[in-house]
């Protein structure tokens, strides 16, 4: 009876993975085009297209014995720390993406070790089944490592099928996510507990992975409080900070999304209008997305009398188009510890519109009291624990923003003691890694 039982839920999954590859098969065409068409703002998108078709990967001697698939740009660098402590510990390290920013972060982050040839990067395949196959076939991984939510079927069960080890680390789910997933439950229950490890970041993430009939899950922490700033950005900032006058405050945008900029633009402009000293006010705006840099300058032109961009001026025009009260465009990429070491508080972008908030630990780790938005759900429980440690302001609306603002520069003492207490939050959440490499080395 229990065979015969087990029978249709073996062929649905068959099914749903035929489904699957036929949709893929589908898509195929549309996704190159896409890449083509992104490829107009950003060239990184018509490299290295063979890597993502499985058709030729990077040579340059190295056998990577630990593979980690870091998405894009945050995740790359939530990864640091972990890949700095795999290399240290003698391996050496595959590390995959499928974005050119994601890509180009790698590359800044690990330039010394690609050149040693301890690290080899790549972009991933795309899911179907040939590409995956080509690219198992070429890399002797001995240890998968996929970062936060890159769950991709045909990956998955190829490597079960290997017995090939993959863990999902950094793993978080959303109630969202949650609620998705659950209407193919049987189908995901497959697919994650092919994983051999789910290392959650919180209690919550591992609950919402329990309630799927997972028994691989366990907490491990998040990596990204493990991130440490970047400290020539840091000490680059502070003797920028000499050249500006005493008064002067900056307010940083960060990581900003497509339809937030509008909103900032319009809290910065009531701002201005009630501040008794709106010339020793300056706002920063850094967009998360490269692609945007120019349609977010227009946005700013078209709203304010003096704007610059970052990349325009060297360190003394930088320095003063602040002091002046100019609003500035944060258009390089890289420097978010500059950015931030730079400033007096920070809005995080990605939380105020529903897009699911943007890492705001960095700016914690480095004292900066945080505007948080009310769309956070990708940092759920950090997000409160930042709230409940006083280390950060939750807004709803644009009048609420200009109140925050107005708090934070206007009260000394309330913006020192929340500064302390960001720092307090970052320092009291690390160790992740140590549990990260732990499985990893138990895995190998």
């Amino acid at each position: 009876m229990t065979a015969v039982g087990k029978v249709p839920m073996r062929i649905s999954h068959r099914l749903m993975m035929g489904l699957y590859q036929f949709i893929w098969y589908l898509a195929l065409p549309l996704a190159l085009a896409r890449l083509l068409w992104k490829g107009r703002l950003q060239q990184g998108y018509r490299e290295h297209i063979n890597e993502r078709l499985g058709m030729s990967w990077p040579i340059n001697g190295a056998t990577p014995r630990i593979w980690v698939h870091a998405v894009s740009v945050g995740e790359t660098r939530a990864a640091a720390p972990l890949i700095e402590a795999l290399i240290q510990s003698g391996e050496k390290i595959l590390l995959t993406h499928m974005t050119p920013t994601g890509r180009d972060a790698g590359q800044q982050l690990f330039a010394e070790h690609m050149a040693s040839g301890q690290l080899v990067q790549s972009y991933l395949p795309y899911d179907i089944h040939w590409a995956v196959a080509s690219f198992y076939r070429y890399f002797s991984i001995k240890v998968g490592l996929i970062m936060e939510t890159e769950v991709w079927p045909s990956l998955i069960l190829s490597a079960r099928q290997k017995s090939l080890p993959v863990i999902l680390i950094n793993a978080r789910l959303s109630e969202r996510s949650a609620r998705r997933i659950s209407r193919f439950e049987n189908f995901a229950r497959l697919i994650y507990q092919s994983f051999t490890k789910i290392l959650a970041q919180t209690n919550l993430d591992a609950k919402r992975y329990n309630s799927l009939g997972l028994s691989n899950v366990m907490v491990a922490g998040n990596l990204k409080f493990d991130v440490i700033p970047n400290l020539e950005q840091i000490e680059h900032a502070l003797s920028l900070k000499k050249k500006l006058t005493q008064q002067v405050q900056i307010v940083c945008a960060a990581s900003t999304r497509d339809g937030e900029e509008p909103l900032i633009i319009e809290a910065w402009q009531k701002l201005l209008k009630t501040n008794v000293n709106p010339s020793k006010l300056c706002l920063l705006i850094v967009p998360r997305h490269p692609q945007r840099f120019d349609d977010v300058f227009s946005q700013l032109q078209s709203s304010f009398s003096k704007v610059s961009r970052r990349t325009s001026m060297n360190d003394q025009e930088f320095s003063e188009s602040i002091n002046h009260g100019s609003v500035i465009l944060g258009d390089s990429m890289g420097e978010m510890s500059f950015y931030y070491a730079l400033s007096d508080i920070v809005i995080m972008g990605g939380s105020l519109l529903p897009l699911g908030g943007q890492n705001f630990i960095e700016a914690c780790a480095l004292g900066r009291p945080i505007i948080l938005g009310e769309h956070t759900f990708n940092f759920q429980q950090a997000s409160t624990d930042v709230i409940d440690s006083r280390a950060a302001i939750r807004i709803t609306d644009v009048d609420d923003l200009v109140r925050a603002m107005d708090l934070l520069l206007a009260n000394h003492q309330v913006k020192e003691e929340m500064s302390t207490n960001a720092l307090d939050f970052a320092n009291q959440h690390t160790g992740a890694t140590k549990k990260i490499v732990a499985t990893v080395l138990e895995a190998l």
